[in-house]
C-alpha cells in the first residue's frame, strides 16, 4: 500500500530550488529562455524532466506563464538581482545552507569547506563535490537583512537595558548592520565591525544610515575601536572555543572603564537546538561550538568581564553578558 509522503513543503520547494540551480533550469529561465523545450536545449536534461520542473517552479510561483512562454516572478527576484542585498531575501541562502550541507560529510572527512563556484572531484574520486556559489556572501547578507523586525528590536533592547548608560557601541559581524541600525535609531553612536569582503557588500545598504563602518576580522582586537558596549548576535555558535575566548579578550580590551559586552546567541542546554545550530555553522563556515552556560561565563571570566546570562524575551536565545571588572 502507498505511503502518504509527509516531506515538509518548505523543505521540497528548496529541493526544487536546488534541483533548477544545477542543473543550470533557473539561469536559462532568468536570462536566455522561457519555454520548456529551451530549458531542455540549454542544460541537457530531458525534455520531460524540463517539462515537470519548470511545472514545478510555476505552481510554486517562481514562474508565470503569458503566452506560450514562462518568466520569472518576483519571487525570484532574490536569484537575478544581488546589487542591493534588501531586496535578495531569504531563499537563495538557504540554498546556499542546503548545498554545504550536501557537502558536509565530505568537509568532515577533509576538514575543507566547499569555496569557489566551480565543481571539482571529491577526496575519494568517486564522485563530484559542489563548490560555494559566486553570490555566496551577498546571498548571506541578504538573509541576515531580511531577520525579523522582532527578533532585532528584542537582541537589542536586553543590551540597552542591561546596560542603560552606554553611548559608543561597536556591534561585530552583523553583515548588513540590523543591529547597529537599531542602536543608532535608537541614539547611540554605532560602529560596525565586520570582515573587509562583508563590509564592501554592506556599504550600498547602509550609506544613508548613522552607523560607522570598520573593515575587520572579529579575531583581530586591534581593528576594534573604543566603545563602552560590545554586542554581537550569533557568534557563541560560530565559534568554537578558543576563538570564542579570543573575542571575549577583544571585547575586553577595547571596552572603556565601566563598559558591558553582550552576546546574543545559543546556550547548550538552554536554547532549543543549540547543537544543531553549531553543526550548521560548521557545515557553512567549517568551525561551529554549543557551548555551556558555565562554559561561557567562565571564559568571560577569564577575559576579566564579570559575567551574566539574561533570558530575552521573545526570543529562544540567551544574552551571555560582562561587566568589566574593576
Amino acid at each position: 500500500m502507498p505511503t502518504q509522503d509527509r516531506t515538509d513543503p518548505a523543505v521540497r520547494e528548496l529541493l526544487l530550488l536546488h534541483v533548477a540551480r544545477r542543473t543550470g533550469a533557473m539561469e536559462a529561465l532568468a536570462r536566455t529562455t522561457g519555454t520548456v523545450q529551451g530549458v531542455a536545449r540549454e542544460t541537457g536534461i530531458e525534455e520531460r524532466a524540463a517539462r515537470l520542473l519548470v511545472e514545478a517552479l510555476a505552481e510554486r510561483g517562481f514562474l508565470k506563464r503569458l503566452g506560450g512562454e514562462y518568466q520569472p516572478t518576483n519571487r525570484t527576484l532574490g536569484f537575478l538581482a544581488k546589487t542591493d542585498v534588501r531586496s535578495i531575501g531569504r531563499l537563495p541562502h538557504e540554498l546556499d545552507a542546503l548545498d554545504a550541507w550536501l557537502a558536509l560529510p565530505e568537509t568532515m572527512r577533509t576538514g575543507e569547506r566547499p569555496s569557489g563556484a566551480s565543481r571539482r572531484p571529491s577526496a575519494s574520486g568517486d564522485s563530484e563535490r559542489p563548490e560555494r556559489s559566486p553570490d555566496w556572501t551577498r546571498n548571506a547578507m541578504g538573509a541576515a537583512a531580511a531577520r525579523d523586525e522582532a527578533a532585532v528590536r528584542a537582541a537589542v533592547t536586553a543590551a540597552v537595558r542591561y546596560y542603560p548608560r552606554a553611548e559608543r557601541v561597536l556591534v561585530l559581524a552583523d553583515g548588513p548592520g540590523r543591529h547597529a541600525v537599531e542602536f543608532a535609531r535608537r541614539g547611540y553612536d554605532a560602529h560596525l565591525l565586520d570582515a573587509p569582503e562583508v563590509t564592501e557588500v554592506n556599504e550600498a545598504a547602509l550609506e544613508h544610515e548613522a552607523v560607522s563602518l570598520a573593515a575587520g576580522d572579529p579575531l583581530d582586537g586591534g581593528a576594534y575601536p573604543e566603545a563602552d558596549l560590545v554586542f554581537a548576535v550569533g557568534l557563541l555558535s560560530r565559534y568554537g572555543a578558543a576563538h570564542l575566548r579570543r573575542v571575549f579578550a577583544n571585547a575586553r580590551g577595547t571596552l572603556t572603564d565601566d563598559g558591558v559586552a553582550v552576546f546574543v546567541g545559543s546556550v547548550r542546554g538552554e536554547t532549543p537546538g543549540a547543537a544543531l545550530r553549531a553543526l550548521h555553522g560548521y557545515a557553512l563556515h567549517g568551525e561551529g561550538g554549543a557551548h555551556t552556560a558555565d562554559e561561557l561565563t567562565g571564559w568571560l571570566a577569564e577575559a576579566g568581564l564579570a559575567p551574566d546570562v539574561i533570558e530575552i524575551p521573545g526570543l529562544d536565545d540567551r544574552a551571555v553578558a560582562g561587566r568589566v571588572v574593576d
